[in-house]
């Protein structure tokens, strides 16, 4: 998606500001910052009130981004200039004021936008900001013990530094507050602006931006144009290679397992695929009564995902005297182990079982899988988990089967 006034896709702006946002700001300042001024214009602010809610928005913007909130859905520039215009508005209403006009006033069109801040968050970004030009003014040493004391605020010093950092405090609460006397306690809003380390490195280079803006007209249009499509390429091939290493990587044998283990929905269903409508056991006849009640109290745990249960009721048909039925336990007895995380377990349960002509193919399926979740917690166990897959491959007639197991072995050879 673009904008008439974006020279990139919406996605650049967001994953810029996301992932990289000293030259994203510089972008968007040169593209954005005159037709956002001119839209305020619009709506009866001065030069300097449209200036100053651009740089407000664009590092509300800059701090969405890296916190995740960027609306990804919205254009980015109609969005940016929402904003804009709702911290215009925000700055003609007293806070005291609020309460009383808020049910009365009209929405503004920042205000209708979904996803914008709300009254209070813009409050608390131009007291920021207040806070972060201030603490610009001070002296280097000044401004260095006030960001520190941010992060040791317990921390007893020598009085020669205790001396020099109230010294310090004092400066940037007149600076803060020129008309107040004696004020000791810095506010939090201010203390929060302080602690905001990325906030404040974000608004230092939109000031920096705003100073260039202020100090002269931008750079001849071409070598603009030519600058921007850099920083545009730059910014849309990290993103490109971020999705490259995600889809493309080699996955681990944690993702190998995940997407290919599928056990069945039911263990009573499963049975009746296997053996057919009259449930016929692992040798010949039918399944014995206490087998059959046995296997639906497990598969009635097995479903509502009560897997420790199911264990029981499996345990007493595997470990019966002289059961006909003991492998199908044996292999519903490894699925849940597999679904437990208990890979050594499953695989001395799928070992125990005997009916080789019934769940030959499944057998060698789920050790595979049980050898590929051992590797999730021991890499040095990925070769032998390949052996599995291959030794599957050679006893699977199932061409579906067949093409997750030679899949399976591309992803664990890489």
């Amino acid at each position: 998606m673009t904008h008439p006034t974006g020279q990139f896709p919406n996605e650049t702006y967001l994953n810029g500001l996301r992932d990289n946002p000293g030259p994203t700001l510089a972008v968007i300042y040169d593209e954005f910052r005159m037709p956002v001024i001119q839209a305020a214009f619009e709506h009866g602010a001065t030069e300097e009130s449209a200036a100053v809610a651009f740089q407000l928005a664009v590092n509300d913007a800059a701090n969405m981004g890296r916190q995740g909130t960027l609306p990804e859905t919205m254009a980015f520039f109609p969005f940016l200039k929402a904003l804009s215009l709702a911290h215009l508005e925000a700055a003609k209403t007293q806070p005291e004021e609020v309460d009383e006009q808020q049910a009365d006033e009209p929405e503004t069109a920042g205000q209708a936008m979904a996803g914008l801040p709300g009254k209070e968050a813009l409050d608390l970004s131009r007291k920021k900001q207040l806070a972060w030009q201030k603490l610009q003014q001070l002296e280097p040493d000044c401004r260095k013990i006030i960001l520190e004391a941010s992060e040791h605020s317990e921390t007893t010093e020598p009085d020669a530094d205790a001396e020099k950092h109230s010294g310090c405090h004092e400066t940037y609460l007149k600076l803060l507050f020129p008309e107040l006397e004696h004020l000791q306690e810095m506010p939090d809003w201010a203390v929060t602006a302080i602690q905001d380390r990325e906030g404040y490195a974000i608004w230092q280079r939109s000031q920096a931006l705003e100073e260039e803006w202020k100090a002269g007209p931008p750079a001849p249009p071409e070598s603009n144009r030519i600058w921007r499509w850099a920083v545009g390429i730059l910014l849309l091939v990290a993103v490109g290679y971020g999705i490259f290493q995600f889809y493309f990587r080699p996955k681990t044998a944690a993702e190998v397992f995940a997407d290919n283990f599928d056990p069945p929905a039911s263990l009573l269903a499963d049975l009746e695929t296997r053996y057919g409508a009259e449930m016929g056991n692992d040798s010949s006849g039918a399944q014995p009564n206490e087998c059959l009640l046995l296997l639906r109290e497990a598969d009635a745990y097995y479903q509502a995902n009560e897997y420790e249960a199911a264990l029981d009721p499996l345990f007493l048909i595997a470990l019966g005297p002289g059961s006909i039925c003991q492998s199908d336990a044996w292999y519903f007895l490894g699925i849940i182990h597999l679904k437990l995380e208990d890979p050594v377990e499953a695989i001395r349960c799928l070992a125990k079982i005997e009916d080789l002509g019934r769940y030959g193919e499944d057998l060698y399926w789920y050790q595979a899988l049980a050898f590929v979740q051992l590797a999730k917690e021991n890499p040095m166990l990925r070769d032998k988990a390949r052996g599995a897959v291959e030794r599957t491959l050679g006893n699977t007639r199932d061409p579906g089967r067949r093409q997750q197991a030679e899949q399976m072995l591309k992803n664990l050879s890489q």
